[in-house]
């Protein structure tokens, strides 16, 4: 480390543009990680925590998926963890290990359902900054075939799949082929699944055709043309889809996505609206439909991920910005032609 301070991307106020500040260089507790960032993602969360959907503390530094190199390690720390090593730093840190929510089961602690946690980029400052503070309870390491700017998005994705818990070879549907959504039908080709792509932006679609061979997905879907649904339905087989995956806060989408599911199918709504989720009961109800949450991977799923990532060449479609540009960052997101995941590149 250079000097006592370092560049930040600072959200001051809710629906303003992000200000670049020189700061301290975030100071560390004994059981805690500091992280050279050098690269992180923009996620539809940042963007909400910029709305002031999350009610985070202002001024704060945004991101909750940065990936870099250790700068420094407290001294209590484990001797796993050496400077220089890659790393990703996941969302949720500092697990107070006394409350309800956590550990679930002693034998494999659960820091995202601690009800004293903190979460960088929501509660606490991520890493649209030159070094971020992580936990080494949730950190994972990179394989090295991973780089950074493919790394970060990751460290928010890659869990729904996991929770949909649908059997090997049965047919999965994204609907939203955006940075998440091309992930998802990334995983779960690479896991043996038939998939459906299902976007109304020819940008969405475009993506899912430009996947790399071996995990293109089998169909891809206008969701706007008619009888998409039927058409999904019969390439499914065996009345329609296994799970389904909605990487869009689309009311409209996630209501319409039960259509496609074969009884006892499952949908895994990933997008949070403001408005809440509505569902049709008859659907609901007569195919007797699982919908299940989906938070973010914990350490295990986390390195899980890693080894499928590595083994299948998964890999999303990147815009890399500065940290100069990245005052701009809320702008592009929302930018309806915007084409995989934006990130931050130091």
């Amino acid at each position: 480390m250079s000097g006592t301070t370092m560049k930040a991307l600072r959200l001051i106020k809710y629906s303003s543009p992000y200000d670049l500040q020189e700061i301290p260089i975030p100071s560390i507790r004994d059981t805690d990680l500091l992280v050279k960032v050098c690269a992180a993602g923009f996620c539809h969360t940042d963007h909400q925590v910029y709305e002031g959907v999350c009610q985070s503390p202002c001024p704060i530094t945004p991101s909750h998926e940065p990936a870099g190199t250790i700068a420094a390690v407290g001294k209590n720390v484990s001797t796993e963890w050496k400077v220089g090593q890659r790393v990703g730093v996941p969302n949720f840190r500092h697990a107070c290990h006394t409350c309800v929510g956590y550990p679930q089961r002693p034998e494999e602690p659960d820091v995202r359902f601690c009800e004293n946690k903190d979460m960088a980029g929501i509660s606490a400052d991520g890493g649209f900054a030159e070094y971020v503070v992580a936990d080494p309870a949730t950190t994972v390491r990179l394989p090295d075939g991973v780089p950074f700017e493919q790394a970060a998005p990751l460290m928010c994705a890659g869990v729904g799949l996991h929770q949909a818990a649908v059997k090997p070879g049965l047919p999965i549907g994204v609907i939203g082929i955006g940075g998440l959504g091309s992930l998802a039908l990334q995983f779960a080709a690479g896991l043996g699944h038939p998939t459906v792509a299902i976007d109304n932006r020819p940008e969405g679609l475009q993506l899912a055709q430009e996947l790399p061979e071996h995990l293109r997905p089998g169909k891809v879907v206008d969701y706007n043309v008619p009888n998409a649904a039927q058409d999904i339905v019969d390439f499914a087989g065996g009345g329609g889809l296994a799970g389904v995956l909605i990487c869009s806060d689309s009311v409209e989408a996630t209501e319409w996505s039960l259509k496609l599911l074969r009884t006892h199918g499952v949908c895994v709504p990933l997008g949070l609206p403001t408005e809440g989720f509505k569902f049709s009961a008859f659907d609901f109800i007569f195919k007797e439909l699982v919908v299940k949450g989906s938070l973010v991977a914990n350490r295990r799923m986390m390195m899980d991920m890693m080894k499928l990532v590595e083994e299948k060449g998964v890999r999303s479609h990147v815009r890399s910005v500065t940290l100069e540009e990245g005052v701009d960052l809320p702008d592009l997101h929302m930018d309806p032609h915007l084409k995989g995941r934006l990130v931050v590149v130091m």
